[in-house]
């Protein structure tokens, strides 16, 4: 022990040494291996490694995967608004509106992380379908004569099911970021005659904005990452990038076509990553200025009257 003591870097080497062996064997190691296949060919049912680019030619000049993409990437954002816009404010209300019990408020949101994720899939596909609890309900009210097949198979079941599956994720973050906000810091902001949209705007959006971005980043990645939701419960037309990524390995017998779609999807992500940290410096730098504006508004308005203004 006194050796470690001595030599900082074995103690650097103790803490982050079992988590770099984690990242190379399961992160760096796989992604080299995918950047290698996607360089590759298949000739004669063969993988041969004669570093091409054939495989991003293939993927950038065919409009069904570029299509793909942009679809995944759109249902992305869709579902992360959506879960963000359904997380931030259940975990406002938990954190400043319930006095007791909030551990069991917080279980009862994370309680679907506790199901199989194909099974929650499932479940609201038996939930929607022609025969399931809702169309049920449609019928036996009157609304509708006969069960209605357009509440699943479709784009829309796609993100109800995703923005669900993405909710528990998405909504831990924001929770605990809300945590740390200080209730005398709100009432502070009313008792100085703050609007309520302008304590929730002003106040505590930037303490939140860290755990907004990380909600929205972890809701992005599983829904562009997802291909068992849009096969389950969505038609051919939704179909994302991940669900051709797995038919080039699965029955394309294409494998450095789907190692390139592999590439991209990874890249695409990287880029997403930098994006929350990136909006919230520009956010933080606006807010610093509007703030020195308008401190500096009565020292001009004195100046221009004329009344001495203290240094």
């Amino acid at each position: 022990m006194s050796v470690i003591r001595r030599h900082r870097w074995l103690q650097g080497l103790i803490l982050l040494g079992p988590a770099a062996i984690w990242a190379g064997l399961f992160i760096i190691f796989p992604m080299f291996e995918a950047t290698k296949m996607s360089l590759s060919q298949i000739k004669d049912y063969r993988l041969i490694h004669d570093w091409t680019f054939e495989s991003f030619h293939t993927f950038f000049s065919n409009s069904l995967y570029t299509d793909a993409l942009w679809r995944s990437t759109e249902r992305a954002l869709i579902v992360a608004a959506l879960a963000v816009a359904l997380s931030a404010p259940l975990a406002h209300f938990i954190s400043f509106r319930v006095k007791r019990h909030q551990f069991v408020w917080f279980a009862a949101v994370v309680v679907a992380l506790w199901l199989g994720y194909l099974l929650r899939i499932v479940g609201w596909r038996i939930l929607l379908g022609r025969e399931g609890v809702l169309n049920g309900l449609l019928t036996g009210t009157g609304l509708i004569a006969h069960p209605t097949g357009v509440l699943v198979f479709n784009p829309f079941a796609v993100i109800l099911v995703q923005t669900h599956l993405a909710m528990s994720f998405t909504f831990i973050p924001i929770f605990v970021v809300m945590q740390r906000v200080p209730h005398r810091l709100m009432q502070a902001a009313a008792d100085l005659g703050a609007a309520r949209w302008r304590q929730i705007l002003e106040v505590e959006l930037p303490l939140i904005a860290p755990g907004l971005a990380i909600g929205a980043t972890f809701a992005f990645v599983l829904s562009f990452g997802d291909y068992l939701a849009p096969t389950l419960v969505g038609d051919p037309g939704s179909f994302g990038i991940a669900n051709l990524a797995a038919g080039e390995f699965e029955h394309g017998v294409d494998w450095p076509l789907g190692a390139a779609i592999g590439v991209v999807m990874t890249v695409a992500v990287l880029v997403v990553l930098m994006l929350p940290p990136l909006g919230i410096a520009v956010y933080r730098r606006v807010s610093r200025v509007r703030s020195a504006r308008r401190l500096a508004q009565p020292v001009a308005i004195r100046a221009t009257l004329g009344e001495e203004v203290p240094a």
